[in-house]
């Protein structure tokens, strides 16, 4: 277990280092802005800002490095880890390594506890409150409700996606209450002392907040694309190609079968995990408006989602040998399908811009211009980075509007989707051509890949890889839709 703890401890912080991406910049940019903490909930109503974590970027400063940055997020994953360790021990002391193992060497969890983002806090604070709340003692009400209700505050301003595990902690309480024999009086009493002013603020929170809030744009995917993505990422799976509604769906069958057939310690407990990863996630979809929805707005149901390994692994050690070799080679599948894409993360890190720009800056031209497919990624990118390196400064980002009158030296293609292994060789765009220089790649999820085409001559060309001619481009589109 202790070994389990560090190696998860020390993927996360691996995982850290490297450049700030857009998201984190644009966090970052919103606490400098605001000279108020009460202005992060005020002004900017962003589905992009999660409060506590902006509010600690606010803290932190200007001019910081990148690791300071994540520092909250990444002692909240390793807080997390420690908590699944204690949660996993109460469900099933016997099998409490098999959700630390899930956590420690899960692509998710490790991604977002080592970037700048609410994620990660929210995943603590609701760990820490579901302990709280079930531990079986009479007395400590003075110190547990108190904690209850920092916990709960924490998850909801780390992220507003807590409020679906609040839901179900309300329901445990319930269950849980009753089961030992509470009549409703006290049963309503306990509630408003235990629930009273984390339902207060969440609901302040919800109109204030959640409702108003902007969602910028993005991708637009189904949910059977959404479901596909978590589970292929929660349990370590290749990418669904077009497979998406099997795998979404095998997901939700294993995820049943752990609720069913897993060993609880009572019922409230496994009325607790149907609520966290199944009831209240799907009430939330049919509240909310699903036109932009990504496997992340399900991460708070993650580390539950893997404690449910600790009930499903004892029953399957009740079972014949073959059943637990099956289990122990599928744990082992999922441990090993996450390894790739954690080595990704901590080799290419959420992309290297200023490697990038530094390509672009080299250049002999005497005036580096750009010009790009996402001008407003690009150009933020670029303006943090010119204050921290005095080398990018001359760089000019063209606007696609004036590209046709200031012909660019450079063009930037950004994407977030997989890049093709082999970029397209030349293209032409208003009547000039570019040739491909670099590919500058980042990690799945977030960060974004650089593509770096230069101004060239058509006689310098080289053939496009099935001969035509370099493609002509009237206009940089965007691919992901913002």
């Amino acid at each position: 277990m202790a070994g389990l703890l560090v190696l998860g401890s020390v993927l996360i912080v691996a995982a850290a280092r490297g450049t700030l991406w857009f998201d984190e910049l644009l966090s970052l940019q919103w606490a400098r802005s605001a000279q108020h903490p009460w202005q992060l909930l005020e002004l900017y109503r962003h589905d992009n800002n999660h409060p506590l974590n902006t509010l600690w970027l606010m803290l932190v400063g200007e001019d910081r490095p990148p690791m300071a940055y994540r520092v909250l997020s990444i002692a909240s994953g390793i807080a997390t880890l420690v908590l699944v360790c204690m949660a996993a021990g109460r469900i099933s002391a016997k099998f409490a390594w098999v959700p630390l193992l899930l956590a420690a060497t899960s692509f998710p969890l490790v991604l977002y506890a080592s970037e700048a983002r609410g994620y990660a806090p929210a995943l603590a604070c609701l760990l820490g409150a579901w302990l709280v709340v079930s531990a079986r003692m009479e007395n400590g009400l003075l110190w547990r409700v108190p904690l209850f209700w920092l916990l709960c505050l924490g998850a909801i301003f780390a992220h507003g996606t807590s409020l679906v595990i609040l839901a179900a902690l309300g329901l445990y309480f319930l269950v849980d209450r009753r089961a030992q024999g509470a009549g409703w009086t006290r049963l309503a009493g306990g509630g408003a002392l235990w629930f009273g002013l984390p339902l207060v603020v969440a609901a302040a929170f919800w109109f204030f907040y959640l409702r108003p809030m902007i969602i910028a744009g993005g991708p637009e995917y189904t949910l059977p694309v959404v479901l596909a993505q978590f589970f292929g990422y929660a349990l370590g799976l290749p990418g669904a190609g077009g497979g998406h509604l099997v795998l979404g769906l095998g997901g939700l069958l294993l995820t049943a079968a752990a609720l069913v057939f897993g060993r609880f310690p009572d019922l409230a407990t496994r009325v607790f995990f149907v609520g966290a990863v199944l009831v209240f996630p799907a009430l939330s979809l049919a509240a909310t408006d699903t036109t932009y929805l990504y496997f992340r707005y399900f991460l708070v149901s993650l580390p539950f989602l893997y404690l449910l390994g600790a009930p499903l692994a004892a029953q399957i050690a009740g079972l014949s040998r073959g059943w637990r070799v099956v289990g122990s080679v599928a744990l082992a599948a999922v441990v090993l399908g996450q390894a790739p894409r954690v080595a990704q993360l901590i080799a290419l890190g959420r992309g290297d811009y200023v490697t990038a720009l530094r390509v672009v800056a080299e250049d002999s031209s005497p005036v580096k211009t750009m010009v790009a497919n996402n001008e407003m990624q690009v150009g933020f990118v670029l303006g943090h980075y010119k204050k921290s390196h005095p080398e990018l400064g001359p760089l000019v980002l063209v606007p696609q509007r004036q590209a046709a009158d200031q012909t660019a030296e450079w063009i930037v293609f950004l994407t977030q989707d997989d890049p093709p292994a082999s970029p397209q060789p030349a293209i032409v765009l208003h009547g000039s051509s570019y040739r491909f220089v670099s590919m500058h790649r980042s990690a799945p999820v977030s960060g974004a890949h650089w593509a770096l085409y230069r101004r060239s001559g058509f006689d310098q060309i080289s053939p496009t890889p099935t001969g035509g001619e370099p493609k002509e481009q009237g206009e940089i589109t965007v691919r992901d839709g913002e």
